[in-house]
């Protein structure tokens, strides 16, 4: 009798690590996105090129973006807060575009109602402003990843 509490004991405690690891693996998701243009995100600038977008901390409530170049030249971490819209038909990065300058704003990843939205930064408030004194207002750009 004990060994078969014993292997249901085992049973359990496998079982639940199977599920803590699923749980761990199936939150972090990857992007892939080509970027053809110079971006700030905060107040850093990146150059063009080829990016991969994961979130670092999936099980947490405060999510923080890593945005890295696939070279493996820059790499930025950004805390990202939760909004709601529609169910996105396809992972997308939006950019905020002042004249010829852009800001990372918001990632959306296909099938999900919630996406991440970046804080504004005083790079962006800054050009905002300029750009309103000069009659410029806000486009937003939208690239689909992978």
């Amino acid at each position: 009798m004990k060994k078969a509490y014993t292997m249901i004991a085992l049973a359990v405690l496998v079982g639940s690590m199977a599920v803590a690891a699923n749980a761990q693996n199936s939150g972090r998701r990857l992007l892939v996105a080509n970027i053809p243009f110079q971006f700030n995100v905060g107040d850093t600038t990146l150059p063009a090129g080829e990016y991969t977008i994961s979130q670092t901390n999936p099980a947490s409530d405060c999510a923080v973006l890593q945005i890295k170049m696939k070279n493996g030249g820059h790499s930025m971490l950004v805390q990202m807060s939760s909004i709601v819209g529609k169910t996105a038909d396809a992972s997308t990065l939006i950019f905020n575009r002042y004249g010829n300058k852009y800001f990372f704003a918001q990632a959306w990843i296909d099938g999900d109602s919630e996406g991440l939205n970046a804080p504004g930064s005083r790079a962006e408030r800054a050009t905002r402003k300029e750009m309103a004194a000069l009659g410029v207002r806000r486009e937003t750009v939208a690239l689909s990843s992978r």
